[in-house]
């Protein structure tokens, strides 16, 4: 129940039946100058508020007395009363609602535990099933979610809808990373889709390889590949500290080999001339300084001053770390 306001025309109208202890709507409509349909509105308002009490002798509005005003103390003490019962009601809901969770959690965490101990799997393959699941996932985690996304870029829609559920599940207090692919931060709609997700609190990082997608719960439960069936969309939720414990290894290094999604952004990559990318690509495929100078035209000395000018940029110091930094921002796509 929410706090009770009481409008322009029904205060006047309270105004006037306390100083006429005779009123009626035809007279309130004259006094008032207002309508009778006004009066009548103003009159329930009054009346819901307890600032009214209704005639016990049943008269017409238009020609006997129709409700008495109230002392606004009084009329307040009620509504404060009908409060506190509506308030103790609830927190007798409550109390009875925490109780049944209480013994529902005895019954059931012991076999989530057992669960998680094991090993067991469960494979989904149609979408409807997948998007079940996910929202089964959101719902369940209480500490951590980590998750790898390859594949193509999704629509708007399917990300908007993952975005909504992934709020939900931050607004909780839950941490998340996710690692993404590059060509995730080329396209307007999913960039600004990896903005959002950051701004609501998950961390995000960018990999130029990613090798398979996963979404691990809490470190018992993950939602995996099925690559046993025919399937390429097959889905499989696996339990068990086993497998959960390699995932979590899995993803610990490609989280410490990917760039952070703020490197992606616009302004923060490393502003290379077409020279420069050029050089850092013909360094990739481990040409000597000689054959990537021949290459392009210049002398080994011009090229080394290149490089040397290439790493500065990079904040690197060695060609083996330039290569790393590189494939890090996606420099070599």
């Amino acid at each position: 129940m929410s706090a009770a306001t009481i409008g322009p025309q029904a205060l006047r109208l309270f105004e006037y039946a306390s100083s006429r202890s005779d009123w009626t709507v035809r007279s309130a409509c004259e006094q008032l100058d207002t309508t009778v349909g006004e009066i009548e509105r103003a009159r329930s308002e009054l009346i819901g508020l307890g600032l009214l009490i209704e005639s016990s002798d049943g008269g017409s509005p238009d020609s006997g007395l129709t409700a008495k005003a109230t002392a606004p103390e009084a009329a307040l003490l009620r509504l404060l009363t009908a409060e506190e019962e509506a308030a103790s009601r609830l927190t007798e809901h409550i109390r009875r609602t925490r109780e049944q969770i209480d013994a529902m959690r005895e019954v059931f965490l012991p076999l989530h535990t057992a669960r998680s101990h094991g090993l067991s799997g469960e494979v989904v393959t149609s979408p409807e099933k997948i998007a079940r699941v996910l929202s089964d996932t959101a719902d369940i985690a209480t500490s951590e979610i980590l998750s790898m996304h390859p594949g193509p870029v999704m629509a708007p829609d399917m990300l908007a809808e993952g975005l909504r559920r992934d709020v939900q599940v931050l607004n909780r207090g839950v941490t998340m990373r996710s690692i993404h692919l590059r060509p995730m931060t080329r396209i307007i709609h999913s960039m600004t889709h990896l903005q959002e997700l950051r701004n609501a609190g998950a961390q995000v990082r960018i990999a130029t390889i990613v090798p398979f997608r996963f979404i691990l719960v809490d470190r018992v439960q993950a939602l995996v590949p099925a690559l046993h069936t025919n399937s390429s969309k097959a889905m499989m939720v696996l339990r068990g500290e086993a497998v959960t414990a390699l995932l979590v290894k899995v993803f610990e290094m490609c989280w410490a080999s990917a760039a952070p999604l703020e490197a992606a952004e616009p302004g923060q990559e490393s502003e290379l001339s077409s020279q420069q990318l050029w050089v850092l690509r013909l360094m990739s495929t481990g040409r000597k300084d000689e054959a990537i100078a021949r290459e392009l035209g210049v002398s080994v000395r011009t090229l080394r001053r290149v490089m040397a000018d290439l790493m500065a940029r990079l904040g690197v110091e060695s060609r083996f770390q330039a290569g790393i930094t590189a494939a890090r921002l996606g420099l070599l796509d």
